[in-house]
């Protein structure tokens, strides 16, 4: 079982590792459509590396309240499939059952896109149901540029 993603069933398919079998029916879809899609190629870094200033402490049953060293992690992102279709850069995500921190990485992922020149789409895709609504509405150019 793959424990990033509640109930996701790990597969591969043409010697590629997916997540999930949502991923593998979008992999699969894309390509019957004419679309080679990037998989899991780009991370995004959503809040970066900082250095801790601030004394912080953590209470754990065994040691008490002990103080955590090192750095602030990052915050990073990676898309399940990107690629470029009629001028625009196509980012679609296989959504499945939400962790709890997909909410938070979602909404800093788009201060991100909202920094780009390039015009994008993002889309989250929950059901093979919606894959193909997507797929069709990009074929048929249905999203308009702002």
């Amino acid at each position: 079982m793959n424990k990033k993603i509640k109930g996701a069933t790990p597969n591969t398919y043409k010697g590629i590792n997916f997540k999930s079998l949502l991923e593998t029916r979008m992999y699969k879809a894309l390509l019957d459509i004419g679309i080679t899609p990037e998989y899991e190629k780009h991370t995004y870094t959503l809040s970066p590396v900082k250095k801790a200033t601030v004394p912080f402490y953590n209470r754990t049953k065994k040691r008490g309240f002990h103080r955590i060293k090192g750095s602030i992690s990052a915050i990073t992102y990676t898309p399940d499939f990107e690629f470029d279709y009629n001028g625009y850069r196509i980012i679609l995500e296989a959504k499945g059952k939400e962790n709890d921190t997909f909410p938070l990485k979602r909404n800093l992922f788009r201060k991100v896109l909202e920094g780009w020149t390039t015009p994008c789409i993002y889309l989250e895709v929950r059901s093979k149901k919606e894959l193909y609504e997507a797929l069709e509405a990009i074929k048929n150019e249905k999203f308009k540029r702002h």
